[in-house]
Protein backbone atom coordinates (compact mmCIF):
# COMPACT_ATOMS: atom_id res chain seq x y z
CA UNK A 1 0.00 0.00 0.00
CA UNK A 2 1.20 3.46 -0.84
CA UNK A 3 0.57 6.93 0.52
CA UNK A 4 -2.67 8.18 -0.95
CA UNK A 5 -2.49 10.63 -3.83
CA UNK A 6 -5.08 13.23 -4.75
CA UNK A 7 -8.28 11.81 -6.20
CA UNK A 8 -11.87 12.54 -7.05
CA UNK A 9 -14.63 11.83 -4.57
CA UNK A 10 -18.12 11.15 -5.90
CA UNK A 11 -20.86 12.91 -3.92
CA UNK A 12 -24.36 11.47 -3.75
CA UNK A 13 -27.43 13.63 -3.24
CA UNK A 14 -28.69 13.23 0.36
CA UNK A 15 -32.21 12.78 -0.98
CA UNK A 16 -31.16 9.94 -3.26
CA UNK A 17 -29.01 8.46 -0.51
CA UNK A 18 -31.91 8.19 1.91
CA UNK A 19 -34.14 6.68 -0.78
CA UNK A 20 -31.38 4.20 -1.54
CA UNK A 21 -31.25 3.22 2.11
CA UNK A 22 -35.01 2.71 2.06
CA UNK A 23 -34.96 0.49 -1.02
CA UNK A 24 -31.77 -1.38 -0.13
CA UNK A 25 -33.59 -3.78 2.15
CA UNK A 26 -31.59 -6.63 3.60
CA UNK A 27 -32.74 -10.19 4.22
CA UNK A 28 -34.69 -9.23 7.32
CA UNK A 29 -37.01 -7.14 5.14
CA UNK A 30 -37.40 -9.62 2.31
CA UNK A 31 -40.23 -11.77 3.57
CA UNK A 32 -43.30 -10.49 1.69
CA UNK A 33 -43.41 -9.88 -2.03
CA UNK A 34 -45.74 -6.89 -1.76
CA UNK A 35 -43.53 -4.91 0.59
CA UNK A 36 -41.18 -3.00 -1.78
CA UNK A 37 -43.88 -1.17 -3.73
CA UNK A 38 -46.00 -0.55 -0.64
CA UNK A 39 -43.07 0.92 1.29
CA UNK A 40 -42.09 3.13 -1.66
CA UNK A 41 -45.66 4.43 -1.91
CA UNK A 42 -45.92 5.10 1.83
CA UNK A 43 -42.56 6.84 1.95
CA UNK A 44 -43.44 8.93 -1.10
CA UNK A 45 -46.78 9.92 0.39
CA UNK A 46 -45.06 11.04 3.61
CA UNK A 47 -42.61 13.19 1.64
CA UNK A 48 -45.38 14.65 -0.49
CA UNK A 49 -47.39 15.83 2.53
CA UNK A 50 -44.31 17.05 4.42
CA UNK A 51 -44.55 14.37 7.10
CA UNK A 52 -40.83 13.92 7.57
CA UNK A 53 -41.21 12.10 10.88
CA UNK A 54 -43.49 9.58 9.17
CA UNK A 55 -41.00 9.16 6.34
CA UNK A 56 -38.17 8.67 8.83
CA UNK A 57 -40.08 5.89 10.57
CA UNK A 58 -40.08 3.97 7.29
CA UNK A 59 -36.28 3.92 7.07
CA UNK A 60 -34.23 1.00 8.32
CA UNK A 61 -32.85 0.70 11.85
CA UNK A 62 -29.34 0.75 10.37
CA UNK A 63 -30.07 4.04 8.57
CA UNK A 64 -31.50 5.53 11.76
CA UNK A 65 -28.39 4.54 13.72
CA UNK A 66 -26.24 6.35 11.16
CA UNK A 67 -28.51 9.34 10.54
CA UNK A 68 -30.46 10.90 13.45
CA UNK A 69 -33.82 12.45 12.67
CA UNK A 70 -32.47 15.99 12.99
CA UNK A 71 -29.91 15.34 10.24
CA UNK A 72 -32.54 13.58 8.13
CA UNK A 73 -34.93 16.53 8.42
CA UNK A 74 -32.15 19.04 7.76
CA UNK A 75 -31.25 17.21 4.55
CA UNK A 76 -34.86 17.34 3.38
CA UNK A 77 -35.19 21.01 4.31
CA UNK A 78 -32.10 21.78 2.25
CA UNK A 79 -33.79 20.24 -0.77
CA UNK A 80 -36.43 22.95 -1.05
CA UNK A 81 -39.35 21.54 -3.05
CA UNK A 82 -37.39 18.49 -4.19
CA UNK A 83 -38.58 16.09 -1.43
CA UNK A 84 -42.27 16.72 -2.15
CA UNK A 85 -41.72 16.34 -5.89
CA UNK A 86 -39.74 13.16 -5.30
CA UNK A 87 -42.56 11.88 -3.09
CA UNK A 88 -45.05 12.37 -5.94
CA UNK A 89 -42.77 10.48 -8.33
CA UNK A 90 -42.40 7.64 -5.85
CA UNK A 91 -46.19 7.36 -5.48
CA UNK A 92 -46.57 7.25 -9.27
CA UNK A 93 -43.81 4.67 -9.73
CA UNK A 94 -44.65 2.44 -6.74
CA UNK A 95 -47.08 0.16 -8.62
CA UNK A 96 -44.28 -0.72 -11.05
CA UNK A 97 -41.67 -1.52 -8.39
CA UNK A 98 -40.62 -5.13 -8.88
CA UNK A 99 -40.51 -7.36 -5.79
CA UNK A 100 -36.71 -7.35 -5.70
CA UNK A 101 -34.12 -7.03 -2.96
CA UNK A 102 -30.37 -7.25 -2.51
CA UNK A 103 -28.35 -8.96 0.18
CA UNK A 104 -24.89 -7.51 0.81
CA UNK A 105 -22.16 -9.88 1.94
CA UNK A 106 -19.21 -9.03 4.12
CA UNK A 107 -16.84 -7.90 1.36
CA UNK A 108 -19.51 -5.81 -0.34
CA UNK A 109 -20.73 -8.33 -2.90
CA UNK A 110 -24.40 -7.83 -3.68
CA UNK A 111 -26.67 -10.82 -4.31
CA UNK A 112 -29.92 -9.89 -6.14
CA UNK A 113 -33.16 -11.65 -5.23
CA UNK A 114 -36.61 -11.64 -6.80
CA UNK A 115 -39.92 -12.86 -5.34
CA UNK A 116 -41.64 -15.67 -7.24
CA UNK A 117 -44.72 -17.49 -5.99
CA UNK A 118 -44.29 -16.09 -2.50
CA UNK A 119 -40.65 -17.17 -2.20
CA UNK A 120 -37.41 -15.26 -2.69
CA UNK A 121 -35.05 -16.61 -5.36
CA UNK A 122 -31.54 -15.63 -6.48
CA UNK A 123 -32.08 -13.31 -9.46
CA UNK A 124 -28.61 -13.13 -10.98
CA UNK A 125 -25.42 -15.07 -11.48
CA UNK A 126 -23.00 -15.35 -8.60
CA UNK A 127 -19.64 -13.94 -9.61
CA UNK A 128 -16.35 -15.70 -10.08
CA UNK A 129 -14.78 -16.02 -6.58
CA UNK A 130 -11.40 -15.08 -8.08
CA UNK A 131 -12.71 -12.23 -10.22
CA UNK A 132 -10.23 -9.58 -11.41
CA UNK A 133 -12.45 -7.74 -13.91
CA UNK A 134 -12.78 -4.60 -11.74
CA UNK A 135 -10.48 -3.01 -9.14
CA UNK A 136 -12.88 -3.76 -6.28
CA UNK A 137 -13.33 -7.35 -7.44
CA UNK A 138 -9.54 -7.81 -7.52
CA UNK A 139 -9.17 -6.58 -3.95
CA UNK A 140 -11.99 -8.88 -2.83
CA UNK A 141 -10.20 -11.74 -4.53
CA UNK A 142 -6.99 -10.79 -2.72
CA UNK A 143 -8.68 -10.86 0.70
CA UNK A 144 -10.59 -14.05 -0.05
CA UNK A 145 -7.49 -15.82 -1.39
CA UNK A 146 -5.43 -14.96 1.70
CA UNK A 147 -8.24 -16.22 3.92
CA UNK A 148 -8.36 -19.49 1.95
CA UNK A 149 -4.54 -19.77 1.84
CA UNK A 150 -4.77 -19.88 -1.94
CA UNK A 151 -1.39 -18.34 -2.62
CA UNK A 152 -1.54 -19.54 -6.21
CA UNK A 153 -4.45 -17.11 -6.63
CA UNK A 154 -2.58 -14.35 -4.79
CA UNK A 155 0.26 -14.88 -7.28
CA UNK A 156 -2.13 -14.08 -10.14
CA UNK A 157 -2.71 -10.67 -8.56
CA UNK A 158 0.98 -9.73 -8.76
CA UNK A 159 1.89 -7.51 -11.75
CA UNK A 160 4.04 -9.26 -14.34
CA UNK A 161 7.18 -7.24 -13.66
CA UNK A 162 7.30 -8.49 -10.07
CA UNK A 163 6.63 -12.12 -10.91
CA UNK A 164 10.16 -13.37 -11.75
CA UNK A 165 11.37 -15.39 -8.79
CA UNK A 166 8.14 -14.99 -6.87
CA UNK A 167 6.28 -18.20 -6.04
CA UNK A 168 3.19 -19.24 -4.15
CA UNK A 169 5.48 -20.68 -1.48
CA UNK A 170 7.23 -17.33 -0.98
CA UNK A 171 3.86 -15.69 -0.60
CA UNK A 172 2.87 -18.30 1.97
CA UNK A 173 6.03 -17.57 3.94
CA UNK A 174 5.26 -13.85 3.82
CA UNK A 175 1.71 -14.24 5.10
CA UNK A 176 2.35 -17.05 7.58
CA UNK A 177 5.89 -16.18 8.67
CA UNK A 178 7.22 -14.36 11.76
CA UNK A 179 5.52 -11.06 10.84
CA UNK A 180 2.15 -12.64 10.11
CA UNK A 181 0.36 -10.59 12.79
CA UNK A 182 1.55 -7.35 11.23
CA UNK A 183 0.52 -8.51 7.76
CA UNK A 184 -2.84 -9.71 9.05
CA UNK A 185 -3.51 -6.31 10.58
CA UNK A 186 -2.90 -4.78 7.16
CA UNK A 187 -5.25 -7.32 5.59
CA UNK A 188 -8.01 -6.44 8.05
CA UNK A 189 -7.73 -2.76 7.10
CA UNK A 190 -8.10 -3.73 3.45
CA UNK A 191 -11.05 -6.00 4.28
CA UNK A 192 -12.83 -3.15 6.04
CA UNK A 193 -12.25 -0.81 3.09
CA UNK A 194 -13.13 -3.09 0.19
CA UNK A 195 -16.87 -3.22 0.84
CA UNK A 196 -17.52 0.49 0.35
CA UNK A 197 -14.27 2.44 0.39
CA UNK A 198 -13.96 4.96 -2.46
CA UNK A 199 -12.05 3.89 -5.55
CA UNK A 200 -10.58 6.34 -8.03
CA UNK A 201 -9.87 4.87 -11.45
CA UNK A 202 -8.06 6.07 -14.55
CA UNK A 203 -7.08 4.14 -17.64
CA UNK A 204 -4.99 1.25 -16.39
CA UNK A 205 -4.68 2.50 -12.81
CA UNK A 206 -6.89 2.53 -9.71
CA UNK A 207 -6.67 3.32 -6.01
CA UNK A 208 -8.79 2.01 -3.14
CA UNK A 209 -8.77 4.31 -0.10
CA UNK A 210 -7.98 2.40 3.09
CA UNK A 211 -7.30 5.29 5.49
CA UNK A 212 -6.68 9.02 5.36
CA UNK A 213 -3.10 8.52 4.25
CA UNK A 214 -3.12 4.96 2.93
CA UNK A 215 -4.48 3.24 -0.15
CA UNK A 216 -4.13 0.15 -2.29
CA UNK A 217 -2.94 0.85 -5.83
CA UNK A 218 -3.94 -1.44 -8.70
CA UNK A 219 -2.89 -1.74 -12.33
CA UNK A 220 -4.63 -3.40 -15.25
CA UNK A 221 -2.75 -5.95 -17.33
CA UNK A 222 -4.33 -7.92 -20.19
CA UNK A 223 -7.81 -6.96 -19.04
CA UNK A 224 -7.28 -8.06 -15.42
CA UNK A 225 -6.65 -5.89 -12.36
CA UNK A 226 -3.62 -6.63 -10.20
CA UNK A 227 -2.33 -5.18 -6.95
CA UNK A 228 0.64 -2.84 -7.41
CA UNK A 229 2.28 -3.20 -3.99
CA UNK A 230 5.57 -5.05 -4.50
CA UNK A 231 6.93 -3.97 -1.10
CA UNK A 232 4.06 -5.85 0.57
CA UNK A 233 5.12 -9.09 -1.10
Amino acid sequence: MKARGAGLVRVTSPILALVGSLLGMGPGCAHRAEEPGAVVASFGAALARGDWRGAYQLTSSDFQRRVPFAAFAAGLAAGGGEPAALGQRMIAEAPRVAPRAEVELGLGERIPLVAEGGHWRIAGPIGDPWDQTTPRAAVRTFVRAIDARRYDVVLRLVPDRYRPGLTAERLRQFWEGPERELHRAMLERVRAAVAAGPITETEGDARLVVAADRDVRLVREDGRWKIEDPDEY
